[in-house]
């Protein structure tokens, strides 16, 4: 009786082990059921209507074009990719509908969220209904994931876009003396975050912050003339590409010729349209989600590719999302059934070269990955038609590794 209890404890241990060791819980289960030999679903949360819906528009082209890739050779694993569309109408509410449609139309992974205040609608929603959630292009930082397992990055966040841009006035630049421009809007947190961040930053690298500015977007020119008269070394316009392009252009027509930057937002083919009327556009610098510059063969493969298929060549918001389903579909790679599996998935991309950027994932679902440091300039044919230019692009881990004299722009 003896040796059967000790065989059955033993046998129950075992088992125990085996359960705790390689079975995931219950919540922690994807939908996705590779055995299934279904279709992949990918649901994609854009904004196609409100005021982002040019962007949303780039999104799915991005998508489509990756799904159309992968598709065209042997699908994921032999099965078909397929995308599941919702519109996030440019909102939160809209974005936590979308996702609940996407789930409903049987997606098993989501990629999406243009805005930060659409990703913070969502998020909770991911581990709810157990599908891994790709934020694409929501620069937020740790209040759109806090900590939520089921919500991954390929974007960086504002935090870290700060830093970069601290660390290139400081160090390229040799920049002094700051003025930091922020939104008077309570409600707009992308101007808000990328203010406080860069102040914080800059101080931290021993710079002075002269002051953090509100602007009223309905009477920028007083605030923007006094600023001109304090004569900062470099003025940030943190702001969407619109407003941010409407205040560069008030600064150099009321006389300023010092350092104008910005963050992600300046990306934008309107941005550069708008400041063609300068003539010259003058020293200035954005951090970038890519460049067109890049030495990568699969950033300029990608480029080439897509300008054959659809006419145009691509932009942040579409190669931003092409990588984003790409990574995911990684993710979903090795049979993925649960939470743990796609973690290792995802934190097996180390150095991976993608078409915006170098991406190594980190425990707690952080990111390093290539920020691009870009400029407004003159096209390099002579014309004068305003482009982006790269001027470096460096791995976010290797920032402190700034410490050269930068040059001048010729403009």
């Amino acid at each position: 009786m003896k040796r059967l209890r000790i065989i059955f404890l033993l046998l129950f241990g075992i088992a125990f082990l085996a359960i705790a060791g390689g079975c995931a819980l219950p919540e922690e289960m994807l939908r996705y059921k590779p055995e299934s030999g279904e279709n992949v679903k990918i649901g994609l949360l854009l904004p196609l209507s409100g005021p982002d819906a040019s962007q949303g528009r780039k999104m799915l082209n991005g998508a489509r074009f990756a799904a159309e890739e992968i598709n065209s050779k042997r699908g994921h694993f032999g099965r078909r990719v397929e995308l599941v569309v919702e519109d996030t109408c440019s909102s939160g509410p809209g974005a936590a509908a979308a996702f609940e449609r996407a789930v409903r139309g049987g997606a098993v992974g989501v990629v999406g969220a243009y805005s930060t205040v659409e990703a913070r609608s969502v998020t909770d929603l991911a581990p709810r209904f157990r599908v891994p959630l790709i934020i694409a292009m929501a620069t937020g930082n740790d209040e759109v994931i806090g900590g939520n397992r089921f919500v991954f990055r390929s974007v960086f966040t504002n935090r870290q876009q700060a830093r970069m841009i601290a660390g290139y006035m400081k160090y390229y630049r040799r920049v002094k003396r700051i003025i930091v421009t922020v939104s008077a809007d309570p409600e707009d947190l992308y101007s808000r975050n990328v203010a406080r961040d860069v102040a914080a930053a800059f101080r931290e690298l021993g710079g002075e912050v002269i002051s953090v500015s509100e602007i009223n977007k309905k009477s920028p020119e007083g605030m923007l003339r006094e600023t001109v008269a304090l004569a900062p070394d470099a003025v940030v316009l943190p702001f969407k590409a619109h407003e941010a392009a409407r205040y560069y252009k008030i600064l150099r027509k009321n006389g300023y010729v010092g350092l104008i930057c910005g963050p992600d937002s300046w990306d934008d083919p309107e941005f550069v349209k708008s400041l063609q009327e300068l003539g010259k556009p003058g020293l200035n610098f954005y951090t970038a989600f890519f460049s067109t510059e890049t030495r990568h063969w699969e950033s300029s493969q990608f480029r080439e590719n897509f300008r054959k298929n659809l006419f145009y060549y691509p932009d942040s918001c579409e190669i931003q999302t092409f990588d984003a389903v790409n990574m995911l579909l990684i993710g979903l790679g090795n049979n993925a059934r649960n939470l743990k599996q796609f973690q290792k998935n995802w934190r097996g991309m180390r150095k991976h070269v993608g078409a915006a950027a170098v991406y190594t994932m980190k425990p707690e679902n952080e990111i390093d990955r290539t920020i691009h440091v870009n400029r407004i300039g003159v096209a390099a044919d002579g014309g004068k038609k305003f482009v982006s230019r790269n001027l470096v692009s460096l791995q976010y881990s290797r920032l402190e590794e700034y410490n050269a004299v930068g040059k001048d722009d010729e403009e």
